[in-house]
């Protein structure tokens, strides 16, 4: 059996709702407001099907984002089906702050738990910038 089918079968959210995470063969930067917030070569990438397709999303590991330059946002989440509870991250730096900025889980649904402890980032605010490892 293939992965995606394997993927499809155990979703939590039906075969119709399901997403397969793989290792991003490359290094990844993320700016935002023209400074570094993360640099990975040991990122993710998440490609879901849903309701519709949606945009593949690429999760950095914590220990490569620069925290000192998000904040946590208190008192709200948001929950998907089959990742969980996703807390948000705010950035700050000098006159510059986004709302939300960041999104993370924490503790998934064990179906996607590859990502727990990584961070995506919202693209109308952040570029991500690909290169060779």
């Amino acid at each position: 059996m293939d992965t995606i089918t394997q993927r499809r079968k155990s979703s939590p959210n039906g075969a119709g709702h399901y997403q397969v995470t793989d290792p991003y063969p490359y290094r990844v930067t993320v700016l935002i407001d023209g400074q570094e917030v993360a640099a990975s070569v040991d990122a993710l990438i998440l490609k879901e099907v849903g309701t519709s397709l949606y945009d593949p999303v690429i999760y950095v590991p914590r220990k490569d984002v620069n925290l000192d330059l998000l904040q946590p946002v208190e008192d709200y989440s948001t929950h998907c089906p089959i990742k969980g509870d996703a807390s948000y991250w705010d950035f700050a730096s000098g006159d510059v702050s986004i709302d939300k900025a960041a999104w993370s889980y924490d503790d998934p649904l064990p179906y996607s738990d590859a990502i727990a402890r990584h961070l995506a980032f919202d693209q109308r605010h952040a570029t991500i910038k690909i290169s060779p490892r």
